[in-house]
């Protein structure tokens, strides 16, 4: 293979793994803002949603995981609906998770770091745009370490990731331990939302997309030592070290509001900030504070290295994308045009969306849009298990089809969740954002087939 377009092998090993799926989930951004998104509609119902959206994920995650013992890529889910389904299904779900992965960065990784800062008090949110040079920050830092190398990133989001932890699992049992009678086990349950289950499912498209970015070490199927074994090992660690912190917190931080304030939860200012100040006072906070902005920043480092893989995939292996982004650097071996490239939309997309709805309400209309690309994508690499592993005569019942079935039903019952009833302006967006998406994504997909010679295909298998 050219070695102009051929990322380095055996960059990064199992520890590098797991903190890729750890970052990707970032467990302090998604108390400081995603726990906030969640419980604008699942209110006190919020540690519920946050105790299934994990065990619905580990069913979910079952085809990253049989897949990246049979297939390592930096195509990820595409690479796996290719293997199964052929190349149009493949090129599909590039394309949603090209579409996921850029809005999330752009919402997650900037917008929800600029709004996290701009709402740490009265004063910095009185400057109207000082949210915009905010976003600089992430975008500036993960652009520079991924840019270097998929190894020097990772090997930053390891350490800090590990600190990460530990402050979270300490500071939730802290915060619990501090009510005392206040806990209760009815937050495990759909009452406080009168036991409707469409808000609990309508919940669940930012719980699921919490806990859904511990898969994404299938991108370095190309970079990772072993990637048959230890990819695989990486899944499942880097889903259980994120389970418990975020979990832990969504239980602490609810019944530490208290379900007679719970409603002001979501619609309050960095309320994981105000719990950490008020329970485990201001060495506590501000700790938490700088876990919380760090955390950001390694999720950064972690959807920069899956986004820019995928988009060097579809440039090198399809005709989705120009082929120009499948360049890699001659010292890094990074895909360093698709980097760059990357950097440049996601500020434009940031931009626009907080100009419009402010950036913690454009982070949610975005972060609602990727989410549900996300879990189209995964559904069209779960059907693509069972055609896949039964036409290699690897077929197993339970693995194969059992669980992608029940995988698929919860996915199904997440995306009606967001469309029916009908969520109130500006949560009715995303599922329009998708649909309109994908029709281009189709549109360009049968006039790249017709009319476009096509590239010859091959399948990036290492190893």
């Amino acid at each position: 293979m050219n070695s102009e377009r051929s990322l380095k092998p055996d960059q990064v090993g199992l520890w590098h793994d797991i903190f890729q799926s750890f970052s990707h989930v970032a467990p302090a951004a998604e108390v400081a803002i995603l726990i906030t998104g969640t419980a604008l509609v699942a209110e006190g119902s919020t540690p519920l949603v946050f105790l299934l959206a994990p065990l619905i994920v580990l069913l979910w995650l079952n085809t990253n995981y049989q897949f990246s013992g049979k297939i390592s890529s930096s195509g990820g889910y595409s690479a796996f609906s290719r293997a199964g389904l052929g190349k149009t299904a493949g090129d599909l779900t590039g394309w949603l998770f090209f579409f996921n992965e850029f809005l999330t960065y752009t919402g997650f990784a900037l917008l929800s770091f600029a709004a996290f800062i701009f709402l740490i008090s009265p004063k910095i949110s009185s400057i109207t745009y000082i949210w915009i040079p905010i976003m600089l920050i992430p975008l500036i830092f993960t652009t520079v370490f991924v840019y270097r190398g998929v190894r020097v990133s990772l090997n930053y989001a390891v350490y800090t990731g590990i600190i990460e932890t530990l402050v979270l699992t300490i500071g939730a049992i802290i915060i619990i331990i501090k009510v005392g009678t206040g806990n209760t086990l009815t937050v495990f349950t759909a009452k406080p939302v009168g036991n409707d289950f469409s808000i609990i499912g309508l919940g669940l498209l930012f719980g699921l997309y919490s806990y859904g970015g511990s898969g994404s070490v299938i991108a370095l199927g190309e970079e990772s030592r072993e990637p048959k074994r230890l990819i695989k090992k990486a899944i499942l660690y880097g889903w259980l070290i994120v389970v418990i912190p975020l979990a832990l917190n969504a239980y602490a931080l609810t019944v530490g509001w208290g379900l007679n304030n719970i409603s002001s939860f979501g619609s309050s200012p960095d309320p994981g900030l105000i719990e950490y100040f008020t329970f485990l006072g201001p060495f506590g906070g501000w700790l938490f504070a700088a876990i919380v902005l760090n955390s950001f920043l390694d999720f950064g480092i972690a959807i920069n290295n899956s986004l820019t893989r995928m988009l060097y995939y579809l440039s090198r292996d399809s005709n989705i994308l120009p082929s120009y982004l499948s360049e890699t650097h001659k010292k890094y071996g990074t895909p360093y045009k698709a980097i760059l490239t990357t950097a440049v939309f996601s500020f434009i997309i940031a931009l626009i969306s907080g100009l419009i709805f402010g950036p913690f309400i454009g982070a949610l209309v975005i972060e609602g849009a990727a989410s549900i690309a996300f879990m189209l994508q995964h559904a069209i690499a779960t059907l693509s298990l069972p055609v896949y592993t039964k036409r290699e005569k690897e077929f197993h019942i339970i693995a194969d089809l059992i669980i992608p079935a029940i995988a698929i039903i919860f996915i199904g019952f997440a995306i009606f969740s967001t469309v029916y009833p009908v969520p109130a302006f500006p949560l009715n967006l995303p599922a329009y954002m998708v649909a309109v998406w994908i029709l281009i994504g189709l549109i360009l997909i049968i006039i790249l087939k017709k009319f476009s010679s096509q590239k010859i295909e091959k399948v990036a298998e290492v190893k």
